[in-house]
């Protein structure tokens, strides 16, 4: 008998009561019916949101809250069904069906419907699908809720499952999986489902992507389509949902009229009456116990992780046992099983997880340690400890005084602890309602407390964490016998190999022994002394009134040594504040060496701290430390009462460090493994930031500092430690219910625990300085070193000109957020949903931080070469201007008002209320009136006054002189190859971007024959006048007979075919296969593919020429550009 199944034994009690309580009403207008819960709900102290909790006659469980304080509204609806419910011939149809639901109703039919409404009022949406949970959630202004939430009940209702859209979305999950491929740790939570017990629901491919749908559906000769149909009527039931809306009050809805609302717009959903998404059966069998599971990674990391099986725990919320386990494996105090490992220099990091605890089904808990090479090495010893420290924990047995640390810190973070925002509120009540035994009273606090102690249940789980009942996960680029991974995954391409463990890892006695010199090492955790003992027992001020969004901060001080703001918040019955702090000091900024020991100066601190502080962090004191350009930044967040003594703790640290070299060398090590696999990350990521690093100087390319790691010792880091500190600047900023005299404590008391020689002169203060660019195009061209990854990415970045101080810099940052919010979601639309460019698909709007200017950034990332997408975002420019132009004054001042609402929001976090000023701070500007500044020109904006921004910075087509672009490619290693001529100025300069861009979806679909110079001479010859008819393949005649876009596909393919035989001939070889041939000629036909549009906008450019045609010369490749780019800016 497998071991689990001796807790299964007893079978878990009946669902939780939802009938009893729940007394029929009706709603106070349409007098429709629903049942309101009478009880008492356990809420936050001093919470000034109203709540309402009621059934509908359908079945589905509702949560309505009115929020006094919130100017936008959420909703979230989660339904009890996931990917475990995925035929196993259809694997991933639950993600797709998610997908299709967005796609249009019968009674709002437009696919782009409810995104263009959420967008005109300040709103956004989006869903998640996991293993039995698939829940949808949206955010929108006040005002606009009813609307949306009216759209929102359709897709539950009557979604239309449009054919066409069903092709549409099934090439971004196609896009989307292939970008998880490319993500080590999707392709671990891939092996680590696809390993379990063939045949379970939770070993299936849980995304999916084409093949595992559409591929399959032609195979089996069946509509895919009409499968997603037949999936939703057995699934999508009301009985099975769970609904909550959190609505504003101040400028939106009552109480009754959320209830009115959702009871009318959702009591329609039909009540199938499905059976809940159970899973009785364990994924890890008798079979897979025991086991080992090798597997291959991309990055250069090394992963063990220890996967234990547990029972269906979810009716055990209450007492939680699985928390106090986990919260013992996870501590990183003294005598921690953390702390052991890294002090022995094995692993870098370490997490606790398990199975969510609203998923109804048998439980995995895992133990995941991100090695060192050599704890990898050792890994039989690594998993030696881990048994050791849970013998310690077991010997010392389950202490109940530790239970009510656990127990008194969720207390003081639900009772007492900030509100937390709509969106976020609306997704964790929905969907912990998927727990059938949540009892309704706790409908609201759910699994954020634990309600009582069961010291038996704790013992039966520290019980089965033991040799004989888990599962290990070795995971590394490169093990030293590659026979160790026989196996290919057949989805994600993962090498792995399965074998049983060794004995010496499944028998308690042989481990014990391995480890009797440790035991001394390993012990139970000290009483937290952070917990605070002092609650408010006035009535708490649960509103963020005291902090308003345009309050600036109060100088305090400022001399030539330091700089001392505060800023009054108060939220809730417990004080909370934040101490941010930055220390100038000139050791750093003038060279990569100085940017290098302050990178391994907070990796040291942090590992050294997390021992010292890790209680803290337990008890909510957040500690962030970073070298951000030319400082050392220290932030500390949390209950004001011992906020003061954490940031002492730190900077004694700081100025006490010794550093070993063992130490040392460990830190190191994982700063080039950070390095390395910032050159392997994702193109969009590696995009994003040669743009950063191009906006200002001095920054250091992270290639540059990778060089550097080579040069320094620890004798380097210990004597910087000593000398960067001797002359610093320090700016303070603390926010709470903190007096001046108490702010000026802290500063003093930081001030002496750094013990500074002298402030820094002022002629040597540093700043990072912003890059003026010059009108113009630019065009850096990166090629990955990862050639794993075969995505491409372009970061356009469109800037207005460098900005003086006032009105007009505050008035181009207005246009530019205006302009990025009207065109977010057409971008999107047009690019990723229509054209398929790629699943990642983005439009925003950025400042420089430096003072340069603002931009409008355009980023994509997917299979399709950099220039076809460079070409694809110009002509949805020249195509978007149309739609600007003809947008009615009503629809203008909504996307307007829906700005204004959306800066005006309340920090309800103090972290929110921090960053608002903190930045300000941080870069020089004290801009403390930005948003009200903002505002005020957004509300003076004129649709003329849009046009006039757009034409002359924007639009492509106008080329006007102040017209700035820069555009980072970045190019897959794959790509590359095929294009090698990608490489020259010679060839940029000699064909036009149309052409290069149809040559490489040649390339891309298999005609590598063709070559650039082939279709250059087809293009000149074939030239076409831009008209709309040719989408359809009418033949238009203007200057005499000319052809249809189809004509000129089957043309080209009767070339294509030509060079074959040609190339054949020449070589004298048989060339490719007839049937290869033929696959290609009917890609180069199809009039759906991006090479269609590809060779109609090669025949078009004439008629639009893209702008990048007249951008500054800059094939480049390497990171060693940005400077030569720099220089070509000025």
């Amino acid at each position: 008998m497998c071991p689990i199944d001796k807790q299964q034994s007893v079978p878990p009690p009946e669902p939780a009561d939802w009938q009893e309580l729940f007394d029929e009403q009706q709603t106070i207008e349409s007098h429709a019916p629903y049942y309101n819960y009478t009880g008492n709900i356990v809420l936050p102290v001093g919470d000034k949101r109203k709540y309402r909790l009621f059934r509908l006659p359908n079945n589905i469980r509702v949560v309505c809250i009115s929020d006094p304080d919130v100017k936008q509204s959420a909703v979230s609806l989660a339904v009890n069904v996931g990917s475990s419910a995925d035929p196993s011939e259809f694997q991933g149809m639950a993600h797709a069906l998610e997908h299709l639901l967005f796609m249009g109703t019968a009674k709002y039919p437009d696919a782009r419907d409810f995104e263009t409404y959420l967008t005109s009022h300040g709103g956004y949406t989006n869903a998640s699908t996991t293993s039995t949970i698939t829940y949808y959630r949206f955010a929108v202004n006040n005002r606009g809720l009813a609307g949306a939430l009216d759209r929102f009940a359709q897709f539950f209702i009557a979604p239309l499952l449009d054919t066409d859209c069903v092709a549409r979305e099934l090439n971004a999950i196609e896009s989307e999986f292939r970008s998880n491929v490319q993500n080590d740790a999707q392709r671990r939570s891939h092996i680590m489902r696809a390993t379990c017990c063939s045949g379970h629901p939770y070993s299936q491919f849980m995304g999916g992507n084409y093949a595992s749908l559409q591929t399959s559906a032609e195979q089996m000769g069946v509509q895919l389509r009409d499968r997603m149909a037949e999936f939703f009527a057995a699934h999508y039931s009301a009985d099975v949902m769970n609904l909550v809306i959190v609505g504003g009050s101040q400028d939106g809805a009552t109480l009754d009229e959320l209830v009115e609302w959702s009871v009318n717009m959702f009591s329609p959903v039909m009540n199938r009456n499905v059976v809940r998404m159970d899973i009785p059966s364990h994924p890890l069998c008798e079979q897979k116990l025991g086991t080992m599971v090798r597997y291959q990674t991309l990055g250069n990391a090394h992963d063990i992780t220890l996967t234990f099986a547990l029972p269906h725990t979810s009716h055990l919320y209450c007492s939680a046992p699985e928390q106090y386990v986990k919260d013992l494996l996870a501590y990183g105090g003294l005598g921690s099983l953390q702390a052991c490992l890294k002090q022995l220099g094995w692993i870098a990091s370490m997490s606790v997880n398990s199975s969510p605890p609203n998923i109804n089904s048998p439980r995995l808990l895992k133990i995941k340690f991100s090695a060192t090479p050599a704890g990898f090495m050792q890994y039989d010893k690594l998993v030696a400890y881990v048994f050791a420290y849970l013998r310690a924990i077991r010997a010392q047995g389950v202490q109940e005084w530790y239970f009510r640390e656990l127990q008194a810190m969720t207390q003081m973070s639900f009772f007492y602890g900030e509100p937390m925002y709509p969106i976020t509120v609306a997704v964790n009540i929905a969907c912990q309602m998927c727990n059938v035994y949540l009892r309704p009273e706790h409908v609201v606090s759910g699994t954020q407390l634990l309600y009582e102690f069961d010291r038996d249940q704790i013992e039966a789980i520290l019980a089965l964490l033991n040799p004989e009942n888990y599962r290990l996960f070795l995971g590394a680029r490169e093990f030293p016998d590659s026979a160790c991974l026989p196996e290919v995954d057949p989805h994600f391409g993962v090498r792995f190999g399965e074998a049983k463990l060794p004995s010496e890892l499944t028998s308690e006695a042989e481990l014990s022994l391995a480890t009797l010199d440790c035991a001394d090492q390993l012990y139970f955790p000290e009483p937290n002394k952070y917990i605070t003992q002092h609650i408010a027992t006035t009535e708490p001020n649960n509103t963020a009134l005291d902090c308003d969004v345009q309050q600036a901060p109060l100088l305090l001080e400022r001399n030539r040594q330091f700089e001392l703001w505060t800023r009054q918040f108060s939220h809730g019955a417990l004080p909370r504040g934040s101490i941010s702090m930055f220390v100038e000091t000139m050791a750093v900024h003038t060279t990569s060496r100085g940017q290098v020991l302050g990178e391994l100066l907070v990796r040291v601190l942090n590992d050294r701290l997390a021992k010292e502080l890790y209680a803290a962090e337990m008890a909510g004191i957040k500690h962030k430390l970073l070298f951000s350009e030319h400082r050392l930044c220290i932030s500390v967040i949390g209950v004001q009462e011992k906020m003061a003594l954490v940031l002492l703790e730190i900077l004694n640290e700081l100025r006490n460090l010794v550093v070993t070299n063992d130490e040392f060398s460990l830190h190191l090590d994982q700063a080039r493994r950070v390095a390395e696999y910032m050159q392997i990350s994702s193109p969009r990521l590696q995009a994003s930031w040669q743009q950063y690093y191009l906006r200002a100087t001095p920054r250091w390319h992270h290639m540059d500092w990778a060089a550097e790691l080579n040069n320094v010792a620890a004798a380097d880091l210990q004597e910087f430690v000593s000398e960067a500190f001797s002359q610093v600047y320090v700016a303070m900023l603390v926010v709470g219910q903190v007096s001046d005299r108490e702010a000026m404590c802290i500063l003093d008391q930081s001030l002496a625990a750094l013990a500074p020689h002298s402030p820094i002169p002022s002629v040597l203060y540093s700043q990072v300085r912003a890059v003026s660019i010059c009108p113009g195009t630019y065009v850096q061209r990166i090629i990955t070193d990862n050639a794993a990854n075969s995505d491409n990415s372009i970061n356009c970045t469109i800037y207005t000109p460098t900005p003086t101080r006032g009105t007009g810099d505050y008035r181009s940052k207005a246009m530019l957020s205006l302009i990025a919010h009207i065109m977010a979601i057409p971008f999107f639309d047009q690019l990723r949903t229509q054209e398929q460019l790629g699943y990642m698909v983005n439009c925003s709007w950025i400042t420089n931080s430096s003072g340069g200017a603002s931009g409008l950034q355009l980023c994509i990332q997917g299979s399709s070469n950099p220039e076809y997408m460079c070409l694809r975002v110009e002509k949805f420019l020249v195509d978007f201007t149309p739609r600007l132009e003809s947008m009615s004054e009503c629809e203008f001042q909504a996307n307007i008002a829906a700005r204004v609402t959306a800066n005006l929001e309340l920090p309800r976090k103090i972290v929110k209320a921090t960053n608002q000023v903190w930045q300000k701070i941080q870069d020089g500007n004290y801009d403390f009136e930005y948003t009200g500044e903002l505002n005020a020109q957004l509300e003076s904006l004129t649709r003329a006054d849009m046009l006039e921004f757009w034409h002359t910075y924007v639009n492509p087509l106008c080329a006007s002189a102040e017209m700035t672009r820069v555009v980072v490619q970045v190019w897959s290693a794959g790509a590359a190859d095929l294009a090698p001529g990608m490489r020259s100025a010679e060839v940029m300069a000699e064909y036009p971007l149309p052409t290069i861009a149809l040559h490489l979806c040649l390339t891309q679909i298999g005609a590598d024959e063709l070559l650039l110079s082939d279709v250059g001479r087809f293009v000149a010859t074939s030239g076409m006048p831009s008209d709309p008819n040719l989408d359809s393949g009418v033949e238009i005649d203007a200057d005499g007979p000319r052809l249809t876009v189809a004509e000129y596909q089957r043309r080209l393919a009767a070339l294509y075919k030509a060079v074959v035989l040609e190339t054949a001939a020449a070589e004298q070889m048989l060339g490719k296969p007839s049937a290869e041939v033929e696959r290609i000629c009917a890609l180069i036909a199809d009039d759906q593919a991006q090479l269609c549009t590809a060779l109609q906008m090669a025949l078009e450019s004439d008629q639009f020429t893209s702008s990048l045609l007249t951008s500054q010369p800059a094939i480049l490749c390497g990171h060693k550009t940005a400077t030569t780019l720099m220089q070509t800016f000025s």
